[in-house]
């Protein structure tokens, strides 16, 4: 499997907001936000490019795309229960076929789940709990710039929270093999972030204005999905 087959990465995804108009979003912190908007870009720049560069230089592909799609399969829970939550009761259906049969087939190192054609459409990405906050009405609040997390909102920010609860990393015993594991499956899935945030950087006037509105435009695309 190729890593261009993946389905909607993030890339593609927010191609589609050429002809958008950009969404308004209230931003009271912008100062701090600024502030680590800077601090992350030094980050992602002289820290984790160089590094994934590394990571891809002394693993193959097939390696690195195993482990996207294992990281993928574990995190089942999360959007098996925000589909509950939102009463995407088939989507929940699709969400626990899908990874009973990769977990069946290839331990979710593999997808062949992805060929076979549901009975709803599903979001790739995922359902998670910010997105169960949108569907029931809340909306996105101010926008916050996190450390390492990049960005986010009010809203997101408690459907991280929430997501924990959810996450089966949460749970692994002793916490530095959960750390541990949860860190590197995450790193290796940073391929595409990096992509796109480099994108964004050189093409605006102002990168933090858009990645502000790419982020919130990207929110809103999955809530409405």
């Amino acid at each position: 499997m190729a890593a261009g087959d993946r389905p909607n990465s993030i890339d593609d995804e927010l191609d589609d907001y050429g002809g958008e108009t950009a969404t308004t979003v209230s931003d009271p912190f912008e100062g701090w936000n600024r502030f680590w908007f800077r601090f992350n870009d030094r980050f992602y720049v002289y820290v984790a490019d160089p590094v994934y560069h590394g990571w891809e230089v002394i693993t193959p592909p097939g390696f690195r795309w195993a482990l996207k799609n294992f990281l993928h399969n574990a995190l089942f829970p999360i959007r098996f229960v925000n589909n509950i939550l939102q009463l995407k009761f088939k989507g929940a259906g699709v969400e626990f076929s899908r990874f009973m049969m990769n977990t069946m087939c290839s331990a979710g190192f593999s997808d062949p789940a992805r060929k076979k054609k549901s009975i709803v459409p599903v979001d790739p990405a995922g359902e998670d709990f910010g997105q169960t906050l949108a569907v029931w009405g809340l909306g996105h609040g101010p926008y916050i710039v996190w450390p390492f997390v990049g960005p986010s909102s009010l809203r997101d920010s408690i459907g991280r929270v929430g997501d924990i609860f959810a996450d089966p990393f949460f749970y692994v015993q002793p916490w530095w093999l959960a750390y541990a594991s949860a860190g590197t499956l995450r790193f290796n899935d940073l391929d595409s972030v990096l992509t796109l945030y480099k994108d964004l950087s050189r093409a605006a006037l102002d990168p933090y204005i858009a990645m502000r509105e790419a982020y919130c435009n990207y929110r809103n695309l999955h809530v409405n999905q």
